[in-house]
């Protein structure tokens, strides 16, 4: 212990010695500590901390394989998930939700908070008890009590003031009262945006949905029995699958149940961009500790002759190994501490810049565990970089060191060739990233690029339910809403205002296969298309300035004692009406056979929009009017003639005048819809982009010192040379030749570990291969350029070298 501390202590004191290389090196490091442990807090958080539930490797999410329709992850029916409960005996408890909202009209202004109606054995299965009361149990649910509510530890704080007199209590939620029987514990919130919970029992809203084993809107998860494997329960659940199938062919053809552990299900589509991340921060530290191998390289040139002083007074070799790789370590350690303040500061910026699709994220911190990681990455980083100059500076051979003119002795040689290699390393290193970011810039600019079909500057988007309590009936829903869209249309700077049921841009729209009037039926092989419906108000493609292909759009004509009619888009006539004329054909959704069917006659065919996303493909839609559907939540947009924003106060005085207890809910613009629809490709590419220019960066550096070092080792050549005949080109010529022989492999091999790359970027490209050759290219001129910059100094410096001091020198 006591020889330790004296190499830290003579590691100080020469770190001391070097204040400009010490800088550097700690900058370097300052840098590639600071990303990974910024990017490894996330990764932990989203990726490795456990869910908060008692034995979460338990919890596993039962989705319906739905073949028929292409959809691998579907919901399930309330049938469906009746039978899989009861002959799922994997499972030691299972239970169904879906999601839903409602208004909150107590402790302020009216609010529209999201939920859940949640089937018995919901909080068993997640193992959660209420932090006060109960929740609803086997008797509540025998006997129907749907007016029971559980709230959320936030809801209850911040709508009732954290009223320990709560339990027992009732609220009004969305106008209708509700017993309070519980309160979660603070951080529960299952699914990832409920603030309150109410049982799933038959009642009129949902008696039709309990016996209908074709309706899919049930969300199901489990917790494995003991003794029971995953694998276990899906060969189990496979065959109860099947089993469904042949005694209900009709609803249950193609449909399989797939099982996901629940921590899949929750960080399943931002895990490849986040080991991504990880994997680029890896490699900036790789090119960090490269360059600062170099600069500790060069440094041992100089000491050469200290070590071999030191070992003709005795020192073991792996003394002086020793020493040095102290010094690494000490190096390493003292930006690890920089790093982690630098850690502190990103993981702040990442929740607050992070994407809402990223779930957990508001859960990244620097905690033990990232401490932990920060000192492991120093210590192995230290380590990693100070192996080459320990190597190099215990082989000192005491003649060449001791003796005037060992500039060309071996160990030199054997130095500028490590120095070398690691330049190689870093190109082929920077390559790899640039390559990545260029492709994630080509592949957002063509997102950035794809028209969706419709116009949404200055269109502001609000969220509208009308309480059924005050508004029961489908005849006061229309007329809610007659008066409220009148009424906003009257405001000043509005230039148009119409509805939709579906929020704007929703990438789960209502949907359902339909049959069209005169077309034979779905073979049992045929793969069964989906079809949207959507109800509309009015004036909404002209508003949203969707082309009218065909026929015309909804008027106040298309009322509810109207026939029935529908609008379509292309992709929907393509698809089911190739042949003729689509006007006055009609459709319907569910079974044609039912006496209730509605059949819809299409008068009119718009333009595709990609309501669903840019990056999604275009779905057939069908539009329906809304005083023939009565829709009761709209989304309601307003163009504008100027900021969108400025009217929301002026909307929701208007909605207060009309009913003083209707919350307005998701404010947007159009314009922020669509860019949190990218907002989760725009930040890996702004992090990947970041990465890989401070990787270039760094190569750069690299290079430069290589190429000075090399420049100074070579001065007496370089002077020999001019003395011989050699002109002032032909030396840049050489220096510049010496950089690409070591520049140019280092592009062959990125080149190679790109394609590597590529195969983890596919599922974040859109609109361009993951072999992109325009990109790469690109990517390899730029590296090249700068690698040609970069030498372009270290070479006027040798062109300018004066021959006679250069002879004088040895």
């Amino acid at each position: 212990m006591e020889t330790l501390l004296q190499d830290v202590r003579y590691a100080l004191r020469a770190l001391g010695r070097n204040r400009g290389l010490t800088l550097a090196a700690v900058l370097t490091l300052t840098i590639g500590i600071g990303a990974n442990t910024a990017i490894f807090s996330a990764v932990h958080a989203v990726l490795l901390r456990p869910l908060p539930y008692p034995q979460p490797d338990r919890l596993v999410v039962l989705w319906l394989n739905n073949q028929r329709e292409g959809i691998d992850k579907d919901v399930a029916s309330y049938p469906n998930f009746t039978d899989w409960r009861a002959q799922g005996t994997s499972f030691g408890h299972m239970a169904a939700y879906t999601r839903t909202s409602a208004s909150v009209t107590e402790g302020g202004d009216p609010e529209q908070v999201r939920g859940a109606f949640v089937t018995e054995d919901f909080f068993a299965v997640l193992g959660v008890a209420p932090a006060l009361g109960r929740v609803p149990s086997a008797e509540d649910y025998r006997a129907a009590r749907e007016q029971l509510v559980v709230l959320s530890h936030g809801l209850w704080q911040r709508r009732f003031g954290g009223d320990a007199g709560i339990v027992g209590r009732t609220i009004l939620l969305t106008g209708r009262p509700y017993e309070v029987v519980g309160v979660m514990p603070p951080g529960f919130r299952y699914p990832e945006d409920a603030e309150f919970w109410r049982p799933l029992v038959r009642t009129p809203d949902f008696a039709n949905l309990f016996d209908a084993r074709s309706a899919l809107w049930l969300s199901v998860i489990g917790r494995l029995a003991p003794g029971a494997s995953l694998a276990q329960a899906q060969a189990q659940m496979t065959a109860v699958a099947r089993r469904l199938e042949q005694e209900y062919p009709g609803p249950n053809e193609g449909l399989g149940i797939l099982l996901e552990p629940l921590h899949d299900s929750i960080v399943g589509d931002v895990r490849p961009a986040l080991l991504l991340l990880l994997g680029a921060a890896g490699f900036v530290l790789l090119i960090a500790c490269a360059n600062i191998a170099n600069l500790l390289l060069a440094r041992g040139a100089g000491r050469a002759k200290e070590i071999a002083v030191r070992v003709a007074l005795g020192a073991a070799r792996t003394r002086i190994a020793r020493q040095v790789l102290t010094e690494s370590v000490v190096l390493a350690l003292l930006g690890g501490a920089a790093g982690l303040l630098v850690a502190y500061w990103v993981v702040g910026a990442l929740a607050a810049m992070g994407p809402a699709e990223v779930p957990r994220l508001g859960e990244v911190t620097v905690d033990r565990t990232v401490i932990g990681f920060a000192l492991a990455a120093s210590l192995l980083t230290g380590l990693f970089f100070g192996v080459a100059p320990a190597i190099q500076l215990s082989r000192t051979r005491l003649t060449d060191a001791l003796r005037d003119g060992g500039r060309g002795a071996t160990g030199a040689a054997r130095s500028a060739h490590l120095r070398s290699l690691l330049v190689t390393v870093e190109v082929a290193t920077a390559l790899v990233l640039l390559m990545g970011a260029g492709l994630l810039i080509r592949s957002f600019a063509a997102l950035q690029s794809v028209d969706p079909g419709f116009d949404g500057d200055r269109v502001l988007t609000v969220r509208v339910v009308p309480a059924a309590a005050r508004y029961p009936e489908a005849d006061q829903v229309r007329a809610f809403y007659d008066e409220f869209l009148d009424s906003v249309r009257g405001l000043p700077g509005v230039e148009s205002v119409s509805a939709i049921s579906t929020l704007f841009l929703s990438r789960l729209p209502n949907m359902g296969p339909v049959t069209v009037e005169g077309e034979p039926p779905r073979t049992q092989d045929e793969t069964v298309v989906s079809v949207t419906r959507d109800a509309i108000t009015p004036g909404f493609f002209g508003m949203m300035r969707i082309p009218v292909r065909l026929g015309r759009e909804f008027t106040e004509q298309d009322g509810p004692d109207g026939m029935p009619v529908a609008v379509v888009n292309e992709t929907f006539v393509r698809r089911f009406l190739p042949e003729g004329d689509p006007l006055g054909r009609r459709f319907t959704w569910g079974d044609p056979e039912d006496s209730d069917a509605t059949w819809w006659t299409i008068v009119g065919v718009v333009a595709d929009t990609r309501r669903s996303g840019l990056a999604e493909p275009v779905r057939p839609e069908a539009y329906l009017p809304q005083q023939q559907v009565a829709s009761r939540g709209m989304t309601v947009l307003v163009r504008t003639a100027g900021d969108p924003l400025a009217l929301t106060g002026p909307i929701r005085a208007v909605l207060r005048s009309i009913d003083p207890l209707q919350p307005l809910s998701d404010v947007r613009t159009v314009e922020q819809l669509m860019a949190e629809a990218v907002a989760a490709r725009r930040f890996v590419m702004l992090l990947l982009s970041i990465f890989a220019a401070v990787a270039l960066v760094l190569a750069a550096i690299g290079i430069y010192g290589v190429m000075a070092y090399l420049v100074g080792q070579r001065t007496r050549e370089v002077g020999i040379r001019f003395a011989l005949g050699a002109d002032r080109r032909s030396v840049l010529a050489l220096v510049v030749g010496q950089a690409m022989a070591r520049v140019l492999p280092g592009v062959a091999l990125g080149a190679l570990g790109a394609l590597g790359l590529t195969r983890l970027l596919r599922s974040q490209l859109f609109g361009v291969s993951a072999l992109d050759p325009v990109t790469f290219l690109v990517v390899a001129a730029l590296l090249v350029g700068v690698a040609l910059a970069a030498s372009l100094l270290p070479a006027r410096r040798a062109a300018g070298v004066d021959p006679m001091a250069a002879l004088r020198q040895d």
